[in-house]
């Protein structure tokens, strides 16, 4: 059972007694989609929230004040860096704070169950431990800065696809000891502020109204003492939601809560003792943050010790970023080049002309603009850099990235946005400075209202003759004008998510004959119609590109590659394809980016692949090429740390997160598709590397897998034996030695085995990890703690925690596949 007012804390309990029922029900819905009410009887503003994991968006994107966009949380996960993790958390944290921001909604804990997961790059890994490790650092990183870290998305909201609407089949065993860990964790080891009920159901009970998971394990089991927030636009019920443990309703003013709520407490159908504890948790949250009487709580939520920096440090954001990377292979040593070896390099590939730095939705950011990729290794190699885009890969229509629309009033890069009410009458007018438009840009509330249109309008002069393609995207109707000419009018259909309105919304394509050097006038007319937070309008993006050909790009490629020093392929997703709201349909790269990589291979022998995706790719041409790196969604800093890591100024440091197949077939778990409403986790425990190992099945790259730029052995780890009652932590130390001629990082991994070979369980599990530096020569010990819960199973038919007696092998290793040493533990 949750606190009744006779457990609300002293403070709490006589703020709420001085509200009426009416008071604190209101408090309970947000204000609007990013704030709650305040109430000045008890001297609380309202508090503001923002999204995202990877920088602090704000209540709207604001080109004037561009936010830090950091490696995403994927990115992350590989660093296997609690602290290097927790000291970029503070900085977002003192961000946040600097731009009013209360609460950040943020990190996301889920697992990585499926490689198609389209919202995979937003979590740390699939690991429950990796995972558990870092949200926690993240979380007291982001509270050490004043402001409210949420762990989302409580619980098993682990597909997007029916994310609104699936139930997730799991049982209490694998929910206890895979997917309830890091929630765990972040309530007790970081007193996380809010936790996050996720849109989806579990066991039959959506999670807005579970009172099994909120209630009884969230709140009484875990002792959790902060606010249980909707997912936006999530509860749809009044009293189930209200009596199941949620605290406040999100989005508002409207929702199920508010007038519905009131007469459910008159109506006896919900105690109000349960709306005075939620008042005092939301009090609690508001003391926590500074929003209650101005003062922040000295105890959980530390005082910002200096005056918070208006964004995240760059050398941090770039340090993080290399230490991010993962090399997978480089079997020749290429890597690092040496500069003074280079006099040319050819930068090949889709993403090497268009990086996707961020993944799509709510995560989205407008980003300081970082160096492009040619500049940073032209300066890095002080060397020429050529540019080849290779293949055609995105769905949509791409913007010009060289400026060249202009507002038509003033001249200035960027759109004309103007919005127009029924009736005609414009009552917003003002340049805008990309072509892509949000619900969260700072619209006026007109855009929403029925009849309403946005009209974008620009000018833009093509670089070259011939056709182009232009296109138009939103939800509703569309009207497409060239010159004053109608070329298009057409609807669109509303995406099953809103939020895929945002990240793909459909398109309208039209051909068009361009003149290079003539200016042509742009117009775009869009009537919206689509389901969102707001309703009404999403988003709305204009697009145009000249029409090329595959083939003639790859053979430009190969040209340019055959005449550099050094070819850099990027490759990786293209814009939309990795987004909240939907899953991804494969993990082949789109295009003819394969045969891109083998036709360049082929032709410069000192080749180079850059994997530029959040969630892992196949990739056939592996033993084809001189070296391989996974970059991730990187951020703003991707330029200078991709520069930092291929002349070896930084080491990459990352190691996988994820397990990369051979084959989408080898996936323990690879569609994630409800099926008459019903999503069944059969893996059981056996997600990610688990299901590889017990398989047998060989993945292309190993979990923990990740070279650097020296050699280690392993040396020792001890004590050999040793022997634990139940409920003991276990620590070990590994001896390791830098065997390589140049200083490096090792993270070394620790696995551990069961007594018994259960086929229902892991062969082996992540127990513990910790990394080490050393001098080429050099000596190291690495401290790895083992907590006693690894050692426990939890059995479902008791609904407890057990310990089974036996003998238990504990491995060191570069990896889940690389296993080097082993000690042996003996419970009692």
């Amino acid at each position: 059972m949750i606190h009744d007012t006779a457990g609300i804390p002293g403070e709490e309990e006589r703020l709420v007694a001085r509200l009426s029922l009416e008071q604190k029900v209101r408090l309970l819905t947000g204000a609007d989609s990013w704030r709650l009410h305040g109430e000045s009887a008890v001297g609380l503003r309202p508090i503001v929230m923002s999204d995202g994991p990877a920088g602090v968006r704000g209540t709207s994107l604001d080109a004037r004040s561009p936010s830090s966009s950091l490696p995403c949380p994927i990115a992350l996960g590989a660093t296997w860096d609690d602290q290097l993790v927790h000291d970029l958390a503070f900085a977002l944290g003192q961000e946040t704070r600097a731009r009013g921001v209360d609460v950040l909604l943020a990190p996301t804990v889920n697992l990585v169950r499926t490689p198609l997961s389209g919202r995979g790059f937003e979590c740390f890994s699939e690991d429950p431990l990796l995972t558990t490790r870092l949200a926690v650092a993240y979380v007291r990183g982001v509270q050490e800065a004043g402001v409210g870290a949420t762990a989302k998305h409580y619980v098993a909201n682990d597909s997007e696809t029916e994310r609104r609407t699936y139930d997730a089949r799991i049982s209490d065993t694998v929910l206890r000891e895979v997917y309830l860990p890091p929630f765990e964790a972040c309530v007790a080891e970081a007193d996380v502020a809010v936790i996050m009920a996720a849109y989806n159901s579990v066991n039959g009970t959506a999670m807005t109204t579970n009172s099994t998971l909120l209630r009884d394990v969230l709140k009484a089991e875990w002792e959790f003492s902060g606010v249980v927030v909707s997912d936006w636009s999530a509860t749809r019920t009044t009293v189930p939601s209200a009596t199941g443990g949620l605290d406040v309703v999100m989005p508002g003013p409207h929702g199920p809560w508010g007038d519905h709520l009131l007469a459910a407490v008159r109506a006896g159908q919900v105690p109000e003792s349960d709306i005075d504890d939620k008042v005092a948790r939301l009090l609690a949250l508001a003391r926590r943050v500074g929003a209650l009487n101005g003062a922040l709580d000295g105890g959980a939520l530390h005082e910002v010790a200096s005056a918070p920096r208006a964004l995240v440090d760059p050398v941090l954001m770039r340090d993080v970023t290399a230490r991010s990377f993962v090399l997978l292979s480089n079997p020749r040593g290429l890597l690092p080049v040496s500069t003074g070896s280079v006099e040319k390099v050819a930068l090949i590939g889709p993403n090497a002309i268009d990086p996707q730095t961020q993944g799509g939705g709510s995560v989205r950011v407008l980003p300081v603009v970082g160096m492009r990729l040619a500049e940073a290794l032209g300066d890095a190699f002080d060397a020429f850099v050529t540019m080849s885009q290779g293949c055609v890969t995105s769905a949509t229509t791409a913007a010009p990235s060289d400026g060249s629309f202009h507002d038509p009033v003033t001249g200035a890069p960027g759109v004309r946005l103007e919005v127009r009410v029924a009736g005609g009458a414009i009552v917003h007018d003002t340049p805008f400075p990309t072509s892509t438009v949000t619900w969260w840009d700072g619209l006026p509330e007109a855009v929403h209202f029925p009849g309403s249109e946005v009209v974008m309008r620009t000018r833009y002069r093509a670089a070259t003759n011939g056709p182009h393609m232009l296109g138009a995207a939103g939800v509703g109707l569309l009207r497409v004008f060239l010159d004053g000419t109608l070329l298009a009018e057409a609807t669109t259909l509303t995406p099953r998510d809103a939020v895929e309105a945002l990240s793909r919304p459909p398109e309208v394509r039209i051909p068009v004959e361009l003149e290079a050097g003539r200016e042509v006038d742009i117009r775009i007319e869009h009537r919206p119609n689509a389901r969102g937070h707001q309703g009404g309008f999403a988003s709305m993006r204009l697009g145009i590109t000249p029409q090329l050909n595959d083939e003639t790009l790859i053979e430009d490629a190969v040209r340019a590659a055959a005449a550099a020093d050094l070819a850099v392929v990027v490759v990786g997703s293209a814009d939309g394809t990795e987004s909240e709201g939907y899953d991804k349909d494969t993990m082949a790269l789109s295009g003819r980016q394969d045969e891109l990589v083998r036709r360049v291979a082929a032709a410069n022998p000192n080749t180079v692949v850059v994997v530029n995706s959040g969630m892992p790719v196949l990739m056939p041409w592996a033993e084809e090429v001189a070296a391989v790196i996974q970059a991730w969604f990187p951020g703003q800093a991707f330029g200078e740390a991709l520069a930092d890591v291929l002349t070896g100024t930084v080491e990459p440091g990352g190691r996988l997160p994820v397990t990369v197949p051979r084959a989408e077939a080898d996936s323990p778990v690879l569609r994630a598709d409800p099926v008459a409403g019903e999503l069944a986790y059969a893996e059981g425990l056996l997600v990610g590397y688990r299901g590889y190992d017990r398989t047998g099945l060989e993945p292309h790259f190993s979990f923990g897998h990740g070279l650097g730029y020296t050699d280690w052995s392993y040396e020792s780890l001890a004590p050999a034996v040793q022997s634990i009652t139940a409920g003991q932590d276990l620590t070990l130390i590994a001896t390791v030695r830098n065997s390589g001629d140049r200083a490096g990082r090792e993270v070394v991994q620790l696995y551990l085995e069961g007594p018994d070979d259960d086929p229902s369980r892991p062969v082996r599990v992540l127990a513990a990890f910790s990394s080490v530096s050393a001098e080429p020569g050099e000596q190291a010990e690495a401290r790895l703690s083992v907590p006693a819960r690894s050692f426990a199973r939890f059995d479902g038919g008791r609904r407890e925690w057990v310990w089974q007696p036996g003998t238990y092998r504990l491995r060191a290793a570069r990896s889940s596949r690389d296993l080097r040493l082993a000690a042996e533990v003996v419970l009692r």
